[in-house]
């Protein structure tokens, strides 16, 4: 739960959203138990098939939430994977610049320009697809997870 406080600190507690035994997101309620948004985790890359040597390549760790109404990112933080490379290729994926480029927008907008409106770090052209494409379908999981339970 610290972490999603950090995000956004009037979190004062957690409640798991689980779907055949996996946990796809949580509900963040303030101290008065209104629901403030859905938090999710994402690794990325979590398994990269025919990527030979991935265990030389960038990994991150997302954090997020996202409104509980309209479904837009309220926050996000984006870090290098404590079991990444000692070494990471792209650091500015983890800069609040590129970060910023989610906030507010909704899931038909979490896409690499021009289909979308995030604009991929030059030379980690993959490391943006990865990582702005694990927000998309985390935000896609909740959507439908949540706008299917009363």
């Amino acid at each position: 739960m610290e972490r999603f406080a950090r995000l956004l600190p009037g979190i004062a507690h957690i409640k798991p959203v689980d779907s055949d035994g996996e946990t796809i997101c949580w509900e963040a309620y303030d101290k008065g138990g209104a629901l403030l948004g859905y938090a999710f985790a994402a690794d990325v890359p979590e398994a990269v098939a025919d990527v030979g040597e991935t265990e030389e390549m960038d990994k991150y760790r997302i954090i997020g939430i996202v409104d509980p109404r309209e479904f837009k990112i309220i926050a996000l933080d984006i870090s290098i994977h404590p079991e990444g490379p000692e070494e990471p290729w792209a650091t500015e994926i983890t800069e609040p610049e590129f970060e910023g480029q989610y906030m507010g927008l909704t899931v038909e907008e979490i896409d690499l320009a021009p289909d979308g409106k995030i604009d991929a770090i030059t030379d980690s052209t993959l490391s943006s697809t990865w990582v702005t494409d694990a927000i998309r379908e985390r935000v896609k999981e909740i959507m439908k997870k949540t706008m299917a339970t009363p």
